[in-house]
Protein backbone atom coordinates (compact mmCIF):
# COMPACT_ATOMS: atom_id res chain seq x y z
CA UNK A 1 0.00 0.00 0.00
CA UNK A 2 1.56 3.72 -0.77
CA UNK A 3 2.54 5.56 2.15
CA UNK A 4 2.60 9.31 1.13
CA UNK A 5 5.31 11.52 1.94
CA UNK A 6 4.86 12.12 5.78
CA UNK A 7 6.85 8.94 6.44
CA UNK A 8 11.40 8.94 6.14
CA UNK A 9 10.87 5.94 3.75
CA UNK A 10 14.24 4.65 4.63
CA UNK A 11 13.30 4.70 8.93
CA UNK A 12 9.60 3.29 7.46
CA UNK A 13 11.55 0.08 5.82
CA UNK A 14 14.43 -0.06 8.36
CA UNK A 15 11.80 -0.58 11.24
CA UNK A 16 9.61 -2.88 9.37
CA UNK A 17 12.29 -4.78 8.66
CA UNK A 18 13.35 -5.30 12.26
CA UNK A 19 9.69 -5.79 13.35
CA UNK A 20 9.50 -8.61 10.85
CA UNK A 21 13.02 -10.52 12.16
CA UNK A 22 10.80 -10.86 15.53
CA UNK A 23 9.77 -13.99 15.71
CA UNK A 24 7.51 -13.80 19.05
CA UNK A 25 4.09 -15.04 18.81
CA UNK A 26 2.60 -11.35 19.80
CA UNK A 27 5.23 -9.68 16.89
CA UNK A 28 3.37 -6.22 16.23
CA UNK A 29 3.14 -4.58 12.57
CA UNK A 30 4.47 -1.05 11.36
CA UNK A 31 0.85 0.24 11.07
CA UNK A 32 0.44 -1.20 14.67
CA UNK A 33 3.24 0.77 15.64
CA UNK A 34 2.07 4.05 13.68
CA UNK A 35 -1.12 3.37 15.58
CA UNK A 36 0.67 3.42 19.40
CA UNK A 37 2.54 6.34 17.84
CA UNK A 38 -0.05 8.50 17.25
CA UNK A 39 -2.12 7.80 20.59
CA UNK A 40 0.41 8.20 22.63
CA UNK A 41 1.11 11.48 20.93
CA UNK A 42 -2.71 12.39 21.16
CA UNK A 43 -2.29 12.92 24.73
CA UNK A 44 -1.55 15.61 26.86
CA UNK A 45 1.57 13.42 28.70
CA UNK A 46 3.67 11.25 27.25
CA UNK A 47 6.34 10.55 29.01
CA UNK A 48 8.93 9.48 26.92
CA UNK A 49 10.12 6.42 24.31
CA UNK A 50 9.81 3.85 27.08
CA UNK A 51 6.81 3.09 26.50
CA UNK A 52 6.86 1.95 22.91
CA UNK A 53 9.40 0.33 23.06
CA UNK A 54 7.63 -1.65 25.95
CA UNK A 55 4.45 -2.17 23.49
CA UNK A 56 6.93 -3.40 20.59
CA UNK A 57 9.27 -5.56 22.84
CA UNK A 58 6.44 -7.32 25.01
CA UNK A 59 8.46 -8.36 28.03
CA UNK A 60 11.11 -9.22 25.36
CA UNK A 61 14.69 -7.71 27.26
CA UNK A 62 16.58 -7.82 24.42
CA UNK A 63 13.72 -6.11 22.04
CA UNK A 64 13.23 -3.46 24.73
CA UNK A 65 17.02 -3.00 24.95
CA UNK A 66 17.56 -2.73 21.67
CA UNK A 67 15.00 0.14 20.88
CA UNK A 68 16.39 1.72 24.58
CA UNK A 69 19.98 2.24 23.25
CA UNK A 70 22.34 3.61 20.62
CA UNK A 71 20.48 1.14 17.25
CA UNK A 72 19.35 1.62 13.84
CA UNK A 73 16.22 0.76 15.00
CA UNK A 74 16.09 2.90 17.88
CA UNK A 75 16.77 5.92 15.29
CA UNK A 76 14.34 4.30 12.89
CA UNK A 77 11.93 4.17 15.65
CA UNK A 78 12.24 7.91 16.89
CA UNK A 79 12.22 9.39 13.35
CA UNK A 80 8.99 7.62 12.86
CA UNK A 81 7.75 8.88 16.32
CA UNK A 82 9.39 12.64 14.88
CA UNK A 83 7.24 12.45 11.38
CA UNK A 84 4.33 11.56 13.09
CA UNK A 85 4.88 14.29 15.76
CA UNK A 86 5.01 16.65 12.84
CA UNK A 87 2.20 15.45 11.53
CA UNK A 88 -0.16 16.17 14.35
CA UNK A 89 1.37 19.27 14.98
CA UNK A 90 0.46 20.16 11.26
CA UNK A 91 -3.15 19.06 12.23
CA UNK A 92 -2.69 16.34 8.96
CA UNK A 93 -5.31 13.87 8.41
CA UNK A 94 -2.83 11.12 9.20
CA UNK A 95 -5.38 8.13 7.98
CA UNK A 96 -5.02 9.70 4.51
CA UNK A 97 -1.62 10.31 4.12
CA UNK A 98 -1.27 7.04 5.82
CA UNK A 99 -3.65 4.77 3.78
CA UNK A 100 -4.52 6.75 0.96
CA UNK A 101 -6.27 3.78 -0.98
CA UNK A 102 -8.94 3.09 1.23
CA UNK A 103 -11.43 6.14 -0.06
CA UNK A 104 -11.79 3.36 -3.15
CA UNK A 105 -12.86 0.87 -0.59
CA UNK A 106 -15.68 -0.93 1.54
CA UNK A 107 -13.69 -2.31 4.31
CA UNK A 108 -10.48 -1.53 6.44
CA UNK A 109 -7.39 -3.08 4.95
CA UNK A 110 -5.17 -5.05 7.47
CA UNK A 111 -3.40 -2.13 7.50
CA UNK A 112 -5.54 0.26 8.90
CA UNK A 113 -6.89 -2.05 11.21
CA UNK A 114 -3.71 -2.66 12.96
CA UNK A 115 -3.57 1.06 13.24
CA UNK A 116 -6.62 1.47 14.76
CA UNK A 117 -5.60 -1.28 17.74
CA UNK A 118 -2.38 -0.04 18.11
CA UNK A 119 -4.09 3.76 18.57
CA UNK A 120 -6.64 1.97 21.32
CA UNK A 121 -3.91 0.05 23.42
CA UNK A 122 -2.10 3.35 23.46
CA UNK A 123 -5.56 4.79 24.44
CA UNK A 124 -5.53 2.08 27.23
CA UNK A 125 -2.16 3.09 28.63
CA UNK A 126 -3.28 6.85 29.06
CA UNK A 127 -6.28 5.91 29.91
CA UNK A 128 -5.88 7.63 33.18
CA UNK A 129 -4.68 10.78 31.81
CA UNK A 130 -7.65 11.14 29.86
CA UNK A 131 -9.91 10.52 32.00
CA UNK A 132 -8.45 13.64 33.83
CA UNK A 133 -8.35 15.89 30.83
CA UNK A 134 -11.87 15.09 30.28
CA UNK A 135 -12.99 16.66 33.53
CA UNK A 136 -10.84 19.15 32.70
CA UNK A 137 -13.03 20.33 29.77
CA UNK A 138 -16.32 19.43 31.53
CA UNK A 139 -14.72 22.05 34.74
CA UNK A 140 -13.60 24.75 32.14
CA UNK A 141 -17.64 24.23 30.60
CA UNK A 142 -18.95 24.83 33.99
CA UNK A 143 -16.42 27.92 34.55
CA UNK A 144 -17.59 29.70 31.55
CA UNK A 145 -20.19 33.01 31.83
CA UNK A 146 -22.56 30.64 29.81
CA UNK A 147 -21.84 27.39 30.45
CA UNK A 148 -20.15 25.85 27.81
CA UNK A 149 -20.93 22.75 26.35
CA UNK A 150 -17.65 22.98 24.12
CA UNK A 151 -15.84 20.46 26.67
CA UNK A 152 -19.06 17.89 26.82
CA UNK A 153 -19.28 18.05 23.03
CA UNK A 154 -15.29 17.43 22.54
CA UNK A 155 -16.26 14.27 25.08
CA UNK A 156 -19.32 13.09 23.23
CA UNK A 157 -16.88 12.75 19.69
CA UNK A 158 -14.03 11.50 21.55
CA UNK A 159 -15.98 8.43 22.86
CA UNK A 160 -17.89 7.91 19.06
CA UNK A 161 -13.89 8.39 17.66
CA UNK A 162 -12.81 5.33 20.52
CA UNK A 163 -15.81 3.47 19.19
CA UNK A 164 -15.26 3.32 15.31
CA UNK A 165 -11.57 2.80 16.43
CA UNK A 166 -13.31 -0.14 17.59
CA UNK A 167 -15.01 -1.12 14.90
CA UNK A 168 -12.22 -1.01 12.10
CA UNK A 169 -9.78 -2.98 14.32
CA UNK A 170 -12.42 -5.53 15.13
CA UNK A 171 -13.90 -4.87 11.64
CA UNK A 172 -15.17 -8.94 11.00
CA UNK A 173 -16.93 -9.01 14.53
CA UNK A 174 -18.56 -5.71 13.76
CA UNK A 175 -19.88 -7.15 11.07
CA UNK A 176 -21.10 -10.24 11.94
CA UNK A 177 -22.38 -7.92 15.04
CA UNK A 178 -24.54 -5.18 12.56
CA UNK A 179 -28.08 -6.07 11.68
CA UNK A 180 -27.32 -4.68 8.64
CA UNK A 181 -24.00 -5.39 7.69
CA UNK A 182 -23.61 -4.38 4.58
CA UNK A 183 -24.78 -0.58 5.01
CA UNK A 184 -21.56 -0.57 7.88
CA UNK A 185 -19.76 -1.56 3.90
CA UNK A 186 -21.75 1.20 2.11
CA UNK A 187 -20.71 3.41 4.63
CA UNK A 188 -17.14 2.64 5.29
CA UNK A 189 -15.71 6.45 3.25
CA UNK A 190 -17.54 8.23 5.49
CA UNK A 191 -16.57 6.17 8.83
CA UNK A 192 -12.83 6.73 7.10
CA UNK A 193 -13.09 10.42 6.83
CA UNK A 194 -14.80 11.14 9.45
CA UNK A 195 -12.46 8.94 11.57
CA UNK A 196 -9.53 10.71 10.32
CA UNK A 197 -10.99 14.47 11.11
CA UNK A 198 -11.66 13.65 14.77
CA UNK A 199 -8.06 11.88 14.98
CA UNK A 200 -6.39 15.45 13.67
CA UNK A 201 -9.00 17.26 16.52
CA UNK A 202 -7.87 14.74 19.42
CA UNK A 203 -4.41 15.50 18.82
CA UNK A 204 -4.88 18.91 18.62
CA UNK A 205 -6.88 19.24 21.14
CA UNK A 206 -4.28 17.24 23.54
CA UNK A 207 -1.26 20.14 22.55
CA UNK A 208 -3.60 22.55 23.53
CA UNK A 209 -3.64 20.91 26.97
CA UNK A 210 -0.65 20.22 27.53
CA UNK A 211 0.07 24.07 26.69
CA UNK A 212 -2.90 24.93 29.45
CA UNK A 213 -1.11 22.29 31.67
CA UNK A 214 2.24 24.20 31.00
CA UNK A 215 0.63 27.31 31.55
CA UNK A 216 -1.13 26.38 35.22
CA UNK A 217 2.48 24.93 36.27
CA UNK A 218 3.75 28.28 35.52
CA UNK A 219 1.30 30.09 38.16
CA UNK A 220 1.83 28.06 40.82
CA UNK A 221 5.56 28.58 40.56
Amino acid sequence: MQRLNMLNQQSSDVFKNYLASQSETNQVSLDQVLGYMSGLLACSEFFGESELANYIADNDETVFNTLMTDSEPRDAMIELLDNITEAQVEQKKILAELYPNEVNSNEPSQALQDFCSGYIAAYIVNQDIWHSDLQFLLNADSQQENESEDGQLFIDNFEATLDLLTTFAMWDQARANHPEPEKLGEGFVTFFNALDESLSEIATMALMLEDEKLAMLEQDQ
